[in-house]
Order: C-alpha cells, then sequence, then structure tokens
C-alpha cells in the first residue's frame, strides 16, 4: 500500500534526515569534531537548488566544494553542524547583525517551517565571520510574502521579528577569507536553534521523538549567482508539464525533513539514523501525508499558471485539466477525493486518500492536514 497507488508521488518523496536527540546540551563553539558529534552521520552532499537533472554541469559543486551538514535535538534546540568546503575566494564582509549576508559575502542558510503550512518560516543565514541574519516569512514571496526582521523593522513594530536563544558560531579549518583568487578554504559552523524561536507564530508545540520539521539548508556564493542545496526545489511545472528544478528556495513545499529520532544508545539495531535511503522511504518511512501534499501542491501549481494567463482563478478542476499532473491527481478521483470551492481571486481545495488523510491548500499557500474531508464546502 506504501507503494501503490501513490508510487510516483514516493519517487518524488524530498530527503529525510533523522536527528539523534542528545541528553547532553551541545556547547556551541564551532567545533564540530567533538565527542558528541563523533557519532552522528553526515548528510548526503549539497547540489545545485535545481538537482543534478535541471542543473547546468558548470553550476553543480566540484569535489572541492563539498558542503555536508548534521542534526541532533534536545528539548530546547535543534543542533546543527556544517562544513563547507572551498576552492574560491570565502568573503566575509558584513558584521552587522542582520545584514543581508547573501548580497556580498559566502554564506550558509537554514530554513525551518515546523508546521508544514509554507507559512511563518524561519529563515538563518551567517557567513564566515559569525554574522548572522534572522527573519520570518509569513507566507512566499510568489504569494506576496514579506519579511519580517530585525533588518526592517524594530521591536513592537508589526514586521520585527528576532530570536532570543539562538546559538551560533563559526571557527576556519583551512585557508583564509576575502583572498582572492583559487585557494582551498574549509570552514565549519555550528547552530542551536531555539524550538522557542522557531515555533513562534506557529500552532505547533516543542517537537517530540516522532515527529518532524520541514526544513532545508543552502550555500550561497558569489551574490547568489551559486546556490547549493540539501533538497533540491523541484515542483510541478505547469507549463512543461513536469516536475523541474527552480532557483527560488522560497518553497516549502519542497523542502526536505527533520525527524526527531531516539538516542543513538536507544535506537533499535534497524532504526535509522541520519539520511533515510530512497528505498527506506519506499517501504514506509516517508512522510504518509506527502502523496496527498503532492497533489494539493499540483493544483496550486496549476492555478497559479491559470491566474496568470487569466487574470483570475480557475472555477473549477476541469477548467484546470491542461495544467495538472493526471498521473498525480489519478488515486484521489474526482468523486469525493478532491473537494474545491472557488472564486475569482482565491480558492481552497482539500484532498483526501485512501485513509482518510486530508490536506486543505488555498491560493496563499496556506497548507493545513486533517483526519477527515469536510464535504459541507463541497461545490459541484
Amino acid at each position: 500500500m506504501q507503494i501503490l497507488p501513490y508510487h510516483i508521488h514516493w519517487a518524488l518523496h524530498p530527503n529525510i534526515y533523522v536527528a539523534p536527540y542528545t541528553n547532553t546540551p551541545i556547547e556551541v563553539n564551532g567545533n564540530i569534531e567533538k565527542d558528541e558529534w563523533a557519532s552522528v552521520p553526515w548528510s548526503y552532499d549539497f547540489d545545485d537548488i535545481r538537482g543534478e537533472d535541471d542543473a547546468p554541469s558548470d553550476e553543480r559543486p566540484s569535489l572541492e566544494c563539498r558542503t555536508r551538514m548534521k542534526m541532533m535535538w534536545d528539548d530546547e534546540f535543534l543542533y546543527i553542524a556544517a562544513i563547507l568546503e572551498s576552492d574560491m575566494e570565502v568573503r566575509a564582509t558584513f558584521e552587522a547583525r542582520n545584514s543581508p549576508i547573501y548580497h556580498e559575502d559566502s554564506d550558509f542558510e537554514v530554513f525551518v517551517d515546523p508546521n508544514s503550512s509554507c507559512h511563518h518560516y524561519k529563515e538563518l543565514e551567517m557567513n564566515a565571520i559569525n554574522t548572522v541574519w534572522n527573519l520570518m516569512l509569513d507566507k512566499p514571496y510568489a504569494d506576496g510574502g514579506q519579511e519580517h526582521s530585525g533588518r526592517i523593522a524594530k521591536p513592537g513594530d508589526e514586521k520585527y521579528y528576532d530570536v532570543e536563544g539562538q546559538k551560533t558560531a563559526v571557527r576556519i579549518l583551512e585557508g583564509s577569507l576575502n583572498k582572492p583568487g583559487r585557494q582551498r578554504t574549509v570552514w565549519a559552523v555550528e547552530i542551536a536553534l531555539s524550538h522557542r524561536d522557531t515555533m513562534k507564530h506557529q500552532l505547533s508545540a516543542k517537537p517530540q521523538e516522532g515527529d518532524q520539521w520541514r526544513i532545508n539548508f543552502s550555500r550561497v556564493e558569489m551574490k547568489g549567482k551559486i546556490n547549493w542545496t540539501w533538497q533540491k526545489q523541484k515542483v510541478w511545472d505547469p507549463e512543461q508539464r513536469k516536475h523541474c528544478g527552480k532557483v527560488d528556495m522560497h518553497m516549502p513545499d519542497a523542502w526536505g525533513y527533520v525527524r526527531f529520532g531516539p538516542s543513538m544508545k536507544d535506537a533499535k539495531k534497524d532504526e535509522i539514523i541520519g539520511e533515510v535511503s530512497s528505498k527506506d522511504i519506499v517501504k514506509g518511512a516517508g512522510d504518509p501525508m506527502w502523496p496527498t501534499r503532492l497533489a494539493a501542491m499540483n493544483i496550486y501549481y496549476a492555478q497559479r499558471r491559470y491566474y496568470e494567463l487569466n487574470n483570475m482563478f480557475a472555477n473549477s478542476l476541469q477548467d484546470l485539466s491542461e495544467f495538472i499532473d493526471e498521473e498525480i491527481l489519478a488515486p484521489y478521483g474526482r468523486d469525493g477525493g478532491i473537494v474545491s470551492s472557488f472564486a475569482d481571486d482565491f480558492y481552497k481545495v482539500q484532498v483526501r486518500d485512501l485513509l482518510d488523510h486530508v490536506v486543505s491548500l488555498d491560493s496563499n499557500r496556506l497548507m493545513s492536514d486533517h483526519a477527515r474531508l469536510d464535504l459541507s464546502s463541497r461545490i459541484e
């Protein structure tokens, strides 16, 4: 049942990293070789944001520009360690907190959406001298979203957001900063994201073992010309009628997952810690809501394209037929599995799977999941 009838959906499932629990708080000092991190597995190597199938070969990272991360968690923090290898200049010029790091500097970024809602997600950027920029997006930029941060607003203002418990550190392991030309430079970052900061403007509580958040990581170089990520940003393209990689980190629906796992010593013999393989995802280790999320997002991208062409949203799924992926929507049928309400400037859709898992999504890309489908909103 995990494979059929959702085999296409599982093939598009994003990366999952199972972070082990730690009973001992981590001292965040930039030393990612300390004992606490030693047995925690590294992630897959970062690749171009579009993925290997869609990225130009000369924009994918070479072996000399490897990037990896690993994660742990406790009751207060999500811990992240990353190592960035480079054969180019590593720039670090911004010194003021909440500066737009990626505009000039080599940049490591973390994006977190704990509710899988695509709204009020958090972003951290940091450079190689540990200057940080924290912001919250009320929704993605493509949906009219706006930045909330200490860069553009002051405490008490509606658009102010900053963190209180976050800890960050950087160490230069090889080479030097701000030296033009080709040279080997390696720098490490260590981060503790406070759950209290991450959960601001969210409905969820602190994570428990087994919970999962949407997350992604990005490395930006050369003022944004280079963007390498842990999870490729691949979504449905209604014009090309296929899933394609996009140069856009602000698509939370395409991010990977962090799953909050047991401690290393408490993990069962066959329990996964670290990256989850695609084979294990298909066998049942993936997000059980993923196929339904993918179907809902298929309608979202079709509607967005329809609006671009007609300055209004389609008022029926039939009107979207040339923009949707019939294979993605086929398991849900048109008789009860997809319930929609439409207006010229707004729509909401609910998609139900065979187990009565339901995902709701609206034209602002606000996503939520429910136990059962509410048929009262159905419009024939």
